[in-house]
This record gives structure tokens, C-alpha cells and sequence, in this order.
């Protein structure tokens, strides 16, 4: 499981609640979850949404930082 998807499990929240949030299709967040490349307008979104850093969010950094 990725952090896209560790976050998103972590608020309840379903694939197509995430796309609606970021403003994706559910297939666009079901690639980020296998991996799939992230644009950078939709991983300052998700920082946002999920209080965390860019690095930790896409696994450059093993710690995470939260971010407001």
C-alpha cells in the first residue's frame, strides 16, 4: 500500500472521494495508488488535504512532517 492510499484509508475516505476532492477521475487516484506518476498541481492539493510534506507523501523521506 502506498502513502496515497495509507492517507486516504486514514480519513475513510473512498477512491471517488479523493478524486472528487482533487479534482481527478477515480481511475486517475487507483493509478497513483499502483504507482502511477502524480502531477505536481494535484500532490500540493493532496498535501493540503492530508496536513502532510511532498517528500514523505510520494516516499522520498521516511518521516513525515505535517504541514498546515
Amino acid at each position: 500500500m502506498n502513502r496515497v492510499c495509507s492517507e486516504r484509508n486514514n480519513r475513510g475516505w473512498t477512491q471517488a472521494e479523493l478524486a472528487e476532492r482533487v479534482g481527478v477521475d477515480k481511475s486517475t487516484v487507483v493509478r497513483w495508488e499502483a504507482g502511477g506518476s502524480i502531477p505536481q498541481e494535484k500532490m500540493i492539493k493532496m498535501r493540503g488535504l492530508f496536513g502532510c510534506d511532498i517528500d514523505w507523501l510520494i516516499g522520498v523521506s521516511n518521516e513525515r512532517k505535517t504541514v498546515s
